[in-house]
This record gives C-alpha cells, structure tokens and sequence, in this order.
C-alpha cells in the first residue's frame, strides 16, 4: 500500500471520530454546564399592613395572595398574622406564598347619658342589639336616659352581640340593697350608684372578719329618698 493511501486512511478515520464524538457529546449534553435556577430569601412578613408586606414580596421576588382573613382582637385590621412559607428560607424567584390577614374586631360604641331610643339606634346602626337589663333610680340622670352599659363603650365584641343597658328611672324612692358581707369599698359603689351614701361604724371584735359590713341600716328593701344616708357596720 502506498504511503499516500495511508495518510488518507488514517486521516478520514480521524476525521470521523472526531465527528462522532462531537455529535455524541452534543446529543447527551456531555460536560454541559446547566445554569442553576435563581432563588430568592423570604422576608418576614408578619404585622405588616397588607400594602407593605406586597411591597417586600415584589422586592423578594414573590407573588403574594391573601389566603383569609381572621378576626383578632391584638392586631390592627389588615396586618400579617401568619405566612405559609417561614422566614429566611429560600424559594425558586416568582414562587406564590399566601398569607393570612387580621380582621380587626369592632368596638363597642358608648351610649351612656343617651335615651333609650338614641342609645338602641346608635347600637343597631355599629351592628349590636339592645336590652334594657334594669331601671334603676338617680339623683343625677334623668328618667329614660341609659346609667350604664355591659360591656363597656370601647370594648372588643364581633357584631350581633347584646349589650345590656341600666336605664334611670328618675328621682323617684330608692330600695336599700342587701349589703351585708360585701366589702366596704364594694357597698359603698353600689349604694352610690344608687344615690345614696354610705356612712360607716367601725367596730372592732376578736375573730371577725374585717372591712366586710356586718349590719345595715335600714334593712335591705326598705324605700329611701335620693341622698339618704345607709348606716354600715364593720370591722377593722
């Protein structure tokens, strides 16, 4: 054989490996380097109003959806109470992480020194009901007019709740309360509530419990005008 047959042999046999491997090395993506998919780290997003915690996930890279809203007495309406991914960990970038809003719980309007009728309206327009649990006598407010309320103006309750009303019943006779073994402070409130005022005796006996009225006078039931005085027993 020729050496010029030879060269041209070993040169086509060259040529076609080196085609073939290439052809392999593309085919099965051999020493081919992938790049790796870009992540991002999840912020904290708890006690955030809603606006803010869409700003720090637009930052993040994140989708945020708002999965429910709950009622929480704690936090203001419309902040972050919970997230589903946790903070710090990483996500693939534009991942959806949904997360749970408060719903603030409405407070109860204040109806004292209102009528009656005023006080119901103001109620059932803040989505209450009314019930007027006792009328009782004072020296102060006028007959019709709500005394006190339970619960209190201002206090955290979900609508359609009752709130209970104590409506004067003007001037009229008071009835002494039951005082006995109530504490001191605790009878002087009630009787002042009812305008009338307590004037105390202070005793003092071995093996008795103290501040605690022993004696009433004049007996619980008995009819008082307005600013009367009730004389209470106790011990120091």
């Amino acid at each position: 054989m020729h050496g010029s047959s030879v060269f041209l042999i070993s040169f086509f046999t060259s040529a076609a490996t080196a085609v073939g491997a290439v052809y392999f090395i593309q085919r099965y993506d051999i020493f081919e380097t992938k790049t790796p998919v870009a992540d991002t780290v999840v912020p904290d997003l708890r006690g955030l109003a809603e606006a803010d915690a869409r700003a720090n996930a637009t930052v993040a890279h994140l989708a945020l959806l708002v999965a429910s809203r709950e009622p929480n007495a704690d936090a203001r309406g419309g902040t972050v109470l919970r997230q589903s991914v946790p903070a710090g960990q990483h996500v693939a970038r534009d991942y959806s992480m949904s997360v749970v809003l408060a719903e603030e719980i409405p407070k109860v309007p204040a109806v004292a020194d209102l009528t009656v009728d005023a006080a119901k309206a103001k109620l059932e327009a803040a989505g209450y009901s009314m019930q007027v649990s006792a009328s009782v006598p004072s020296p102060t407010v006028p007959e019709g007019v709500v005394i006190e309320q339970t619960p209190a103006a201002g206090a955290a309750q979900p609508k359609g709740a009752t709130i209970a009303v104590q409506v004067s019943s003007g001037t009229g006779d008071v009835e002494v309360p039951k005082l006995i073994g109530l504490s001191i402070a605790t009878a002087k409130a009630n009787l002042e509530k009812l305008g009338l005022k307590a004037v105390v005796h202070w005793i003092s006996v071995g093996e008795t419990p103290t501040y605690v009225v022993l004696n009433q006078k004049p007996a619980a039931g008995e009819k008082l005008k307005p600013d009367a005085e009730v004389q209470l027993t106790a011990c120091q």
